[in-house]
């Protein structure tokens, strides 16, 4: 081989990494924001302003427990974004001098993410700002992180991966929209995923029915 047919083989060779990286990137950019949408973004960032929470994290919340969909309904009777219980919302609307408030109420996006944020920072003041035992809490009650003195190696199993994929859904958030959610320089450079972490996070959302 020449040195003209070798180094047209290589320029080729390189032509086509060059493609193949863009195309992934492209690929990376686009399915990470289907799979981590960002909807009813005013409530989440107003009701985060007024209860002094990250936008981020309010946004991970209700994606693990709703996936955006302001109409689910669990089969424990939790509605909507962040999966409120009826009960619950009753006793959060006598605090929050609500009156007449209505089951079909906590379907509304603005009323859901209003006390979904509200008793979540109930749950941090109750932890001492502590974000893993308030996410506990979320998920099974005050009740149950108490009864295991807060310690978070005795919570279910199923709590314990709702921390885990919470924290690591808000970092997709953080990453994905960061003017948006109005992530501070710190914490984006603290928390933003790098390529490699995002594409990861990517990939485990593409349904694959051989993947365990």
């Amino acid at each position: 081989m020449n040195l003209v047919k070798l180094r047209n083989l290589i320029i080729g060779l390189i032509a086509i990494l060059v493609i193949i990286i863009l195309s992934t990137i492209i690929a990376v950019s686009f399915l990470s924001h289907r799979f981590y949408p960002l909807q009813f973004e005013s409530e989440i960032n107003n009701n985060a302003k007024k209860f002094n929470l990250e936008p981020s994290l309010v946004c991970a919340i209700i994606y693990e427990e709703s996936k955006f969909d302001p109409d689910v309904v669990s089969d424990k009777d939790a509605i909507g974004l962040m999966q409120i219980l009826p009960d619950t919302a009753n006793v959060l609307a006598k605090e929050m001098g609500i009156n007449n408030l209505k089951r079909d109420d906590l379907f509304l996006p603005e009323i859901n993410v209003r006390f979904g944020t509200y008793y979540f920072r109930q749950l941090l003041d109750r932890y001492g700002g502590d974000v893993d035992l308030a996410l506990a809490a979320y998920n099974a009650g005050f009740g149950t992180v108490d009864k295991v003195n807060k310690d978070i190696n005795s919570l279910p199993k199923e709590t314990r991966d709702f921390i885990r994929k919470t924290e690591k859904t808000q970092r997709a958030y953080i990453t994905l929209y960061p003017d948006e959610l109005k992530v501070s320089e710190e914490q984006l450079k603290e928390k933003r995923l790098n390529f490699f972490e995002l594409a990861s996070a990517v990939f485990n959302k593409i349904p694959n029915k051989n993947r365990k």
